[in-house]
C-alpha cells in the first residue's frame, strides 16, 4: 500500500513539475514554438494556421487571467471567512487556499487540511465550522463561480468544462485533470476557426 501511495504521489508531483516547466519554456519564447509549429503545415496554409495559433495563444491567456481571478476571489473570501471565524493565521491560510486553487479538485482539499487543523487548536466546534466554510466556498467556486467565469472569459460552456475534466481525469489521472480546461480552451479555437 505504501509503495502504491508513494509512486502515485511521485507521479502527481512529476506531472505538476512537468506542466510548470513546459509553461515556463513556452512562455519565455512563444515565437520560437509558434514558428516551429508552423513548419508542420504546408506553405499554402501557414498564414491561416498562424492566425489559428495566435488565437489559441490569446485564448490560453484569457484562460489564465480567468483562473487568476478565481484564485484571488477564493483567497479573499477564505481569508475573510477565517477572520470572521477567529482562526489564527487567516491570511496565510487564505493565501494558501488561493494558491492551491490552481490545482483542480485536489487543491481545495489540500488547502482545507491546515485550516481545519488550526480550528482544532481552539475547539472541535471551530474545526467543524471551518470545514463547513471550506465546503461551502469550494462548492460555490467549483459549481458556480468557475464555470461561469470560464463561460464568460473563455467561452466554454460550463457543462462541457465539467464533463471534459471528468473524462480527462478518467483517461489520464491527475495530470489529465490538471490540463483539461486549458486543453479544452485551446482545442475549441481551431474547431471554431477551421
Amino acid at each position: 500500500y505504501l509503495f502504491r501511495f508513494l509512486s502515485s504521489t511521485l507521479a502527481v508531483l512529476t506531472g505538476i513539475v512537468l506542466v510548470v516547466f513546459i509553461a515556463v519554456y513556452v512562455g519565455a519564447a512563444p515565437d520560437l514554438y509558434h514558428r516551429g509549429l508552423l513548419h508542420l503545415f504546408p506553405h499554402q496554409v501557414r498564414g491561416r494556421m498562424s492566425e489559428v495559433l495566435s488565437a489559441t495563444a490569446t485564448m490560453l491567456r484569457r484562460w489564465l487571467i480567468t483562473h487568476l481571478i478565481g484564485m484571488v476571489t477564493v483567497c479573499v473570501v477564505t481569508t475573510i471567512t477565517l477572520m470572521v471565524l477567529g482562526v489564527d493565521g487567516a491570511f496565510a491560510l487564505g493565501f494558501l487556499a488561493g494558491l492551491l486553487e490552481f490545482i483542480p479538485t485536489v487543491g481545495p482539499l489540500l488547502s482545507a487540511v491546515p485550516a481545519i487543523a488550526m480550528g482544532f487548536l481552539d475547539s472541535p466546534e471551530k474545526a467543524l465550522y471551518v470545514a463547513l466554510a471550506y465546503l461551502v466556498i469550494q462548492f460555490l467556486e467549483s459549481n458556480l463561480m468557475m464555470p461561469l467565469l470560464m463561460h464568460e472569459g473563455v467561452d466554454i460552456p460550463p457543462v462541457l468544462s465539467i464533463v471534459f475534466q471528468a473524462l480527462m481525469a478518467l483517461l489520464f489521472g491527475f495530470l489529465g485533470l490538471l490540463v483539461a480546461v486549458p486543453l479544452l480552451a485551446a482545442g475549441m479555437v481551431p474547431i471554431k476557426m477551421l
